[in-house]
Formats: structure tokens, C-alpha cells, sequence
């Protein structure tokens, strides 16, 4: 029952939000808001497998690696709830104030705030639907439903880069969907027993896969789901859309429906024979070190922060897609891509809502024009440039202990180039950081203000950062103690 409360719960409170927005206040809307978060947290809780499974029926399950992913969406839906409520009232502050700036403010009357809050709740229900499916068919109309629900949470900020990434982002990724379906009927063509497209039924059948139509299948599926999951050459809707959107919103498509789309080609891998895995291991490892290639070669130079959390995300895709290489001759690196995959969330997230800080404090995404933020505020800075440095790979970073076992397990010539373009990232990176949060801030009465109101919601990043800390310090004495090396 936990399993489908976790969809139905978002669905109901999105449709009481939306129904009853003109009728109640914004401050109830945004209680509600987080309660949902709140009784969907419980939920997830819930359903975390005892031992191996939890099921119902054969639509829904989870096992022993989705269920933590989708207890870390609902952990990390709660803060975002709850950062949200401080967000936007600090937004209706400063409007009372006549503060709005040219490049983004939301306008009610453009989008109306309960419009927003049911749109994110859908959100989060399409994505608990895709984390638990246990069946195919079922999982790619729950993909299908994060695009189209996610869309409009990318034009609330009223600006034209907002509006381009929007259909940038539907286009794409639906797209990417549709190879994604095409992959879908090739698997139906590949798999004789007819079972349906159920989870179950292709693991306990694989090797009775045609091995043409299931590599094709892969192929596609691979091309569909990794436009979604941002992996190059498929990303480019990927800086736009994180560039143009507020800083919760960034936070959700990263650290929460990325991983979504990566289950939907971890899932592939599990169903597909023997024969055809050294195939999806080279697959996996050329997007992944494209990925790699590609966040490098944009980072370095470039000059919006939220692009560069964007290409950020691009290059961690790409490491999860390696390591999912390598699990397919090592099962104990389905491990590590457990903990690079909630590494990566918590900081990301983190990462994200101080963006959303900055803007609100500075009024701009460029590196060139945010300056002293040590000085305007201290707190958010030094959560910034922490956070950084950890998803750079700094131990006590989970992301450190999860990319040195990746090096050790590619061996020394791929584990160098892997290292190689860790740290360019990192270098482009920490350099725009230190040159945010370094120098003299402006003095203006308008920006010292809004840097107030900034300062006021570094608790919820604070919280998503200290757990991922915590987290690192775990695995790295989980190290020294598993492995003879240290």
C-alpha cells in the first residue's frame, strides 16, 4: 500500500492546491506544500524493502537499489518544500519593495504560485511512479509524464531564456522519449515468451533475448533515456534549462529526475543476455567519457555559475555511466554507483538552492558580476565553495571514496584519462567559485537587502550539505576498514 500512496499522495495535494489556489492564501498553499512533502517522506519511509523486495502486484516494486533513490527524492523534496515557503516570500519582499529585477522575477499574474506548487507535486508523483515500476511500458509513461508536468516549472521566472528552454526541453527530451518507445518495441520484438514488458519476466528470461533486436533495443534505449539523463552528445537542452530556472527547480531535475532516467538504462542492463553485455559495456563507457569530455571542455571558460552546476551534472552522469560499465563485470560496483548517485543528489541540491540564493542577492548569473560574497554573505559563500570543492571530489566527499574506486577499477590507462578531466572540471570550477566569493561586494542599498533575505535560507542547503559530508566521512572509514590499500 506505502507503494501507491507514494504516487497518489503528490497527485491528491496537487489537485487540492490547484482546485482551492484562488480560494486560500499563498501562505496555506505553501503549508500544504510542505506537508505533502512532509506525509510523502513517511510514505517512502515505508516502503523501504525489509529485506529484499517490496511489491504490489506486478505494476510497482522496489528493490534494493531503487528503494534508496526513492527515499533520497522524498528527503530531498522535503527541503526543497520547505525552502520554497522562505523563497517565495522573499520574492513577494521584494516586490513589495519594487525590487524586481528585468531578468527574473516571477509575476503572479504570468503564473499564478499554486499553478507552480501542483506542477512540482505531479512532478514528484511521475517520478515515484518511475522509480517503482516493474513494468517497462509503465516506467516510459512515467518518463513521459516528468517531461510534460516539469515544463512549465521552467518558464516561471518571465524572461525569454526561460520561455527557449522550456521548448528546448520539451523538444528534446521528447525526442529522447520517443527513441526511448522505439527501443520499447524492439525489446517486445526481441523477447519470444511475451510477458508483457514486466520487469520480472525479462530477468528470468533473458537469455531467450534475440540478440540483434535486444542490442538494437539497448542501442535505443540508451540514445532515449540518456537525452533525458543528460548524457552528451544528448545534453544540450541540459545548461539552458538549469540556466533558466529557479534554483528549486534546478535542484529537482538534478538531484532527483536525472536519476530517474539513469534507472531506466540500469534497468535495460539487468535484462539483457550475457552475449550482449561486453557490447552495452563499451556503449556505456564511450557516452560516459564523452560526458567527461564535453563538461571539461565547457567549464573551463565558462561564465554562468548555474551553466557550470549544469555541465557539473553532465560530467557526473557520465561517471555514473562508467561505473555502470564496470558493474556489468563487477557487481560490486553497483555499490559505488549507489553512493556516487546520492553523493551527487545531496550536493547537488545543495549546490543549487545557494544558486537560487545568489540570484536572489545579485539579481544576475554571471561569475564576472557576483563578487565578495564573503563580505555580503558569508554563510552562503562558504556553503558554495564546501560545496564545491566536495562535488569536485575533495574527501571527505562520498564523491572522492566513489571516483577513486572507479579509477582502480578502469585500470591504469583509462583510470589516468578519467582523472585527467576530473580535474580540468575541477579547475574550472573552484576558479569561478573563488572569484564569486572573493573581492569587495557592491554597495547598493537594493542588493545589500536582498543579500539579507538571501542569508535567511541557507539552512535548508546547510542541511543537504552536512548530510553529504556526513555520508563521505561514512564511506571513507568504511574504506580504510574494507580495503588493505589504505
Amino acid at each position: 500500500m506505502p507503494l501507491l500512496l507514494n504516487i497518489l499522495i503528490p497527485a491528491v495535494f496537487a489537485g487540492i492546491i490547484f482546485f482551492l489556489g484562488k480560494r486560500i492564501s499563498a501562505q496555506q498553499s505553501r503549508h500544504l506544500f510542505v506537508l505533502c512533502a512532509l506525509l510523502n517522506f513517511v510514505s517512502a519511509l515505508l516502503s523501504q524493502p525489509l529485506f529484499a523486495l517490496t511489491q504490489l502486484g506486478s505494476w510497482l516494486f522496489l528493490d534494493k537499489f531503487s528503494a534508496p533513490i526513492l527515499l533520497l527524492s522524498a528527503s530531498l523534496f522535503v527541503w526543497v518544500s520547505i525552502y520554497a515557503g522562505g523563497w517565495l516570500q522573499a520574492l513577494d519582499d521584494m516586490s513589495r519593495r519594487g525590487a524586481e529585477r528585468d531578468s527574473g522575477f516571477r509575476d503572479p499574474r504570468l503564473f499564478p504560485e499554486h499553478v507552480f506548487l501542483s506542477c512540482t507535486l505531479l512532478f514528484l508523483a511521475a517520478m515515484n511512479l518511475a522509480i517503482s515500476s516493474a513494468n517497462l511500458g509503465l516506467f516510459w509513461v512515467a518518463i513521459e509524464a516528468t517531461t510534460l508536468v516539469s515544463a512549465p516549472l521552467l518558464c516561471f521566472q518571465r524572461s525569454k531564456a526561460a520561455l527557449e528552454a522550456m521548448w528546448k526541453y520539451l523538444l528534446i527530451c521528447s525526442l529522447g522519449i520517443a527513441l526511448a518507445l522505439l527501443g520499447l518495441f524492439f525489446l517486445a520484438i526481441a523477447e519470444p515468451t511475451q510477458s508483457g514488458l514486466n520487469l520480472f519476466a525479462l530477468m528470468e528470461h533473458s537469455e531467450a533475448l534475440n540478440l540483434q533486436w535486444g542490442k538494437a533495443a539497448f542501442i535505443l534505449i540508451l540514445a532515449g533515456y540518456g537525452t533525458k539523463m543528460g548524457l552528451a552528445p544528448f545534453h544540450t537542452w541540459l545548461p539552458d534549462a538549469y540556466s533558466a530556472t529557479p534554483g528549486l527547480v534546478s535542484a529537482l531535475l538534478s538531484g532527483a529526475l536525472l536519476n530517474c532516467a539513469f534507472l531506466g538504462i540500469f534497468r535495460f542492463t539487468q535484462i539483457m543476455p550475457a552475449a550482449l553485455l561486453p557490447s552495452c559495456r563499451q556503449m556505456l563507457l564511450a557516452l560516459g567519457f564523452l560526458s567527461l569530455l564535453t563538461a571539461a571542455f565547457f567549464v573551463v571558460r565558462q561564465q554562468n555559475y548555474k551553466r557550470l552546476l549544469g555541465y557539473s551534472s553532465i560530467e557526473h552522469m557520465g561517471i555514473l555511466a562508467i561505473i555502470l560499465a564496470c558493474s556489468l563485470s563487477n557487481a560490486d560496483m553497483q555499490r559505488v554507483l549507489l553512493w556516487h548517485i546520492i553523493g551527487h543528489s545531496l550536493l547537488k541540491v545543495a549546490l543549487f538552492l545557494l544558486a537560487g540564493n545568489i540570484f536572489l542577492a545579485y539579481g544576475t548569473r554571471s561569475v564576472t558580476a557576483v563578487k565578495g560574497m564573503f563580505e555580503s554573505m558569508r554563510w552562503n559563500a562558504f556553503l558554495f565553495l564546501l560545496c564545491l570543492l566536495m562535488l569536485c571530489g575533495s574527501p571527505p566527499s562520498p564523491l572522492f571514496v566513489s571516483e577513486l574506486l572507479l579509477v582502480f577499477e578502469l585500470g591504469p590507462w583509462l583510470g589516468a584519462a578519467l582523472l585527467f578531466l576530473l580535474f580540468m572540471v575541477a579547475a574550472g570550477m573552484l576558479h569561478a567559485g573563488m572569484r564569486m566569493c572573493m573581492g569587495t561586494s557592491p554597495r547598493q542599498e537594493s542588493m545589500r537587502k536582498a543579500a539579507l533575505l538571501a542569508e535567511r535560507l541557507f539552512p535548508m542547503p546547510a542541511v543537504a550539505a552536512f548530510l553529504a559530508l556526513s555520508f563521505g566521512v561514512s564511506l571513507i572509514f568504511l574504506l580504510i576498514r574494507t580495503y588493505t590499500i589504505f
